[in-house]
Parts: structure tokens; C-alpha cells; sequence
């Protein structure tokens, strides 16, 4: 490894959602995430009239982990906050809505350069095949295991 080269490890979670109070304010923490997930779920949330504040931060280059704050919007005329919706259901919309953009870029730079829709074909084909790969390498590591053991046992007979 170089001087410049950086081995983060990875986050000790996959989510978390941290706040008290009203549901519709929550601090979501994701694991193995960086600016670019939080500031394209910033980004979409900040379109949606349910959510008055969306905001993200990555709290420390060296730490895989993106927040991403939630603040939802009242929707009725109500002075409570009963009518606001959750916090947890708006960011799933939102995730749910940025996955739908991603399909679309994808499938249009598919459908402009067929070259890159059979690359893609052949990726996934190719780490099927190294996943399938080892698999069968730890089967024969552990059939290796049971037959030193079983050679252990016969040498033992002499």
C-alpha cells in the first residue's frame, strides 16, 4: 500500500436512527456511505413538501458513515404536530424515488451505448462465477480439514 492510499475499515452498522421526541424528527445514521448517498437523499427529500429540513453530514473523513437529519413538514392546519408524517417513512420514499432516478439514467445510458448493458451483463455473470468459485473453494478447504483429520487418525493407529 502507498503513502496516499487510505484502508477505512468498515462502519460497525448498516443503519442507525438516533433522535427522541416527535417521529418526524430523526438523525439516520448509514454505515459504509459517504457524500454521495447523503447529499442525493438531501437532495431529494428537500423536493418532497413533506419534509421541511433534510440536511447531511460525514462526520469524519476516516469513518464510513453518513447522517442524514429529517425534519417533516405539518401538512394540516392543526397547531399540534400530530399531523406531521414520520420521519422514517418520508426517508423511505425518498430512498424508494432515488432508486427509481437511478433505473432511469441507467437503463437511458443502456439504451444510447448497448456496449454498456453487456459489460454489465458480463459483470454480473463473472462475479457470479467468483462467487460460485468460492464456494466450491471453501467446500474444499473443509473436505481438505476432514481428511487431515482423518489421516491424523489413522497415523495415530501405527
Amino acid at each position: 500500500m502507498s503513502v496516499n492510499e487510505v484502508k477505512i475499515k468498515a462502519a460497525p452498522f448498516e443503519l442507525e436512527v438516533r433522535g427522541t421526541g416527535h417521529p418526524g424528527s430523526r438523525t439516520f445514521a448509514i454505515g459504509d456511505e459517504d457524500h454521495t448517498l447523503g447529499n442525493s437523499l438531501r437532495h431529494v427529500l428537500m423536493n418532497t413538501s413533506k419534509v421541511s429540513f433534510a440536511g447531511y453530514s460525514v462526520p469524519h473523513p476516516s469513518e464510513p458513515v453518513v447522517h442524514i437529519r429529517v425534519q417533516t413538514a405539518k401538512l394540516g392546519c392543526k397547531g399540534d404536530d400530530s399531523d406531521r408524517p414520520r420521519a422514517v417513512d418520508v426517508l423511505k420514499e425518498a430512498c424508494d424515488t432515488l432508486i427509481s432516478q437511478c433505473e432511469i439514467v441507467i437503463d437511458k445510458v443502456e439504451e444510447l451505448i448497448p456496449e454498456v448493458k453487456e459489460d454489465r451483463m458480463n459483470l454480473e455473470e463473472a462475479m457470479k462465477q467468483y462467487e460460485y468459485a468460492e464456494d466450491l473453494d471453501e467446500v474444499d478447504a473443509h473436505e481438505e480439514a476432514d481428511f487431515d483429520d482423518e489421516e491424523m487418525v489413522g497415523d495415530d493407529e501405527y
